[in-house]
């Protein structure tokens, strides 16, 4: 049996809804013109350079401006934050709409940064790759700004979570093939 690619495609949506992410707030600015997206692809890359990467789609208003960017802010909003998250997750508005209810400064790299998030990570633009209909954002840190170490927002099944219990340390022995 044949299955579309728009089948596979829903599949792995489905599939996918039984991961948690991480959320975060990508913002980018070039000269006036300034944007941000909430983000749920956010991942460390490589400690030696210090490199992050988060996906973004082609389609998505912030692409242009943050594949042209030299820096940009990762933000991690705490739980009580995702109504943050709800507002840069709305498509349709202009930067300016988007940043008109918004407390931010302008980082010495010209990235806004979002105020009161407790961890912000400042980047340099490292590398691009397209893959599919997004493209991978890979950048180099430069800065971390970070106010406490609370588990920062998950994305799970379609609604904002927060870090649960443990798992519990009893672990199952896998015997190894061969």
């Amino acid at each position: 049996m044949t299955i579309s690619k728009e089948e596979t495609a829903e599949s792995l949506k489905k599939a996918m809804r039984q991961l948690p992410f991480p959320v975060t707030i990508a913002t980018a600015a070039i000269g006036k013109e300034k944007r941000g997206v909430t983000i749920g692809s956010f991942t460390s890359l490589s400690l030696t350079p210090p490199l992050i990467s988060f996906n973004i789609d082609h389609d998505a208003q912030i692409h242009d401006l943050i594949t042209r960017a030299t820096h940009y802010a990762i933000h991690i909003p705490q739980p009580e934050q995702s109504s943050l998250c709800d507002h840069f997750a709305v498509s349709g508005r202009t930067g300016e709409e988007q940043f008109k209810d918004v407390d931010y400064y302008r980082s010495a790299y010209g990235s806004p940064i979002l105020s009161n998030i407790s961890t912000v990570i400042q980047c340099r633009s490292y590398d691009k790759l397209k893959a599919g209909d997004h493209t991978i954002i890979v950048g180099e840190v430069v800065e971390i700004d970070q106010q406490n170490e609370r588990p920062g927002v998950l994305y799970h099944d379609r609604s904002y979570r927060s870090v649960g219990e443990s798992v519990p340390e009893e672990k199952i022995t896998v015997k190894r093939a061969g």
